[in-house]
């Protein structure tokens, strides 16, 4: 009978020092959760033009949802690129929601993106169609450099009022020597 004590015994330690591990891993990744979403809040803190936004994170695994609003959708892509330059995420979903404190009307946002692509040489040349419809922004065109794209997203998003931003890209033509202002 002596030796069936010892197997169970020896299965009960081993069950033991199982849930142990399970329960330290979990501790681990509560902690890991915790801790990229402490570095992310960090890197939040230093862009004071964020300090106004109502934005919630939850973490778990590395996966990273963004919640919330701003006041500009440059704002909401500051979020964005921030989570995605944190250690330890390895996915970013951006459901911040873009609420402009004095939003401007479809028509003068449409004039502001047609001076922008008229002041940047980059643009010149390029045929663009700018549609804009309740604060959506569709830009279709012709461009010169992959950068350029990022470039005028990065401008639009800081015209008040403007909450989604779509680039088609109709042709990219790199022959052209470019410059930026």
């Amino acid at each position: 009978m002596g030796q069936h004590k010892k197997p169970a015994t020896i299965s009960f330690t081993r069950t033991i020092l199982f849930l142990l591990f399970i329960l330290l891993s979990s501790q681990a990744l509560a902690s890991d959760n915790d801790g990229i979403r402490q570095r992310i809040l960090d890197q939040v803190a230093t862009h004071t033009a964020l300090g106004s936004s109502k934005v919630k994170i939850y973490t778990e695994d590395g996966f990273v949802l963004l919640t919330g609003t701003v006041h500009l959708y440059s704002h909401k892509m500051n979020y964005e690129k921030i989570a995605w330059k944190t250690t330890g995420v390895t996915e970013v979903e951006n459901e911040i929601v873009v609420k402009a404190l004095f939003p401007l009307s479809d028509t003068v946002i449409k004039e502001k993106i047609r001076m922008i692509l008229m002041d940047c040489e980059c643009f010149h040349g390029g045929k663009h169609m700018v549609q804009v419809a309740r604060g959506v922004v569709s830009v279709t065109g012709v461009f010169f450099h992959p950068r350029d794209v990022q470039f005028l997203k990065g401008k639009i998003a800081e015209i008040d009022g403007v909450v989604a931003i779509n680039i088609n890209v109709t042709a990219l033509i790199a022959k052209r020597q470019r410059t930026r202002p």
